[in-house]
């Protein structure tokens, strides 16, 4: 895959046009609906605050072990050293292969009571081939996979998701682990700059979303704060906004 250096992709939805604006200071608000996904600014104060764990891929392998919990580390290497495994990281997917990791999700999320995946962004971010899936699969089983998308300035984590939901958590929690960490390795030695975790939950309620947050910062305590949301240029839009919020 050829990285690309790139913050904006222009799509439809619908009968709207889209710009999907990421990890840049002036996103282009001259679509119908112009989301604005981990800008630096709180644009046309619409945003809302988004905290994310970031790694550095620039430095060497030691620093980036050097801010890995060694729990952590003891577990990846577990992994590594006693499972027969597979992984892979698929870029420019075909149609039926994307429809059938967005299945996957779907089928995932149904049973955690949490969205399904948003499939016309994930079809956009393809067809500018930014988007990876990775996985490990064992006895040709895939146990996890992540979604990506992938610039040359970050490998941002989408999704990150179990299959085989007979595998007890500590199984569980070190397939995942081995799979970021085989995917930190995969984009260090692309040239992407940082490995994004995709989120961090700033609240205190919400058991499940810290017990996530707890996993990621094994990984890094490398936060940072910058802004999400939609922005809605058409009439109808920001009625119906209105009316929904």
């Amino acid at each position: 895959m050829k990285l690309r250096d790139i913050q904006h992709i222009r799509y439809n939805r619908w009968i709207f046009s889209v710009n999907d604006n990421f990890l840049c200071a002036q996103p282009e608000l001259n679509s119908a609906i112009n989301y604005c996904i981990q800008v630096s600014e709180n644009t046309s104060g619409a945003l809302q605050e988004f905290y994310t764990l970031l790694i550095d891929l620039q430095k060497d392998l030691v620093q980036i072990k050097e801010g890995i919990h060694h729990r952590t580390l003891s577990e990846i290497n577990s992994f590594l050293n006693n499972q027969n495994y597979e992984h892979k990281v698929i870029y420019d997917l075909s149609a039926s292969e994307l429809r059938y990791y967005i299945k996957l999700f779907n089928q995932f999320a149904k049973i955690k009571k949490i969205r399904k995946a948003e499939a016309y962004r994930l079809e956009a971010y393809n067809s500018e081939k930014i988007l990876a899936v990775s996985f490990i699969k064992r006895d040709n089983k895939p146990l996890c996979i992540n979604f990506y998308r992938v610039t040359k300035q970050r490998a941002t984590n989408l999704h990150s998701f179990s299959i085989q939901q007979d595998l007890s958590a500590s199984q569980s929690g070190r397939a995942h682990r081995a799979l970021h960490w085989l995917d930190i390795l995969e984009f260090k030695n692309m040239g992407v700059s940082y490995y994004d975790f995709g989120g961090w939950y700033p609240g205190q309620s919400d058991r499940s979303l810290l017990n996530i947050n707890r996993f990621k910062e094994n990984f890094t305590t490398h936060k940072v704060k910058e802004y999400s949301g939609v922005i809605y240029k058409k009439p109808i839009l920001i009625l119906l906004k209105k009316l929904f919020s």
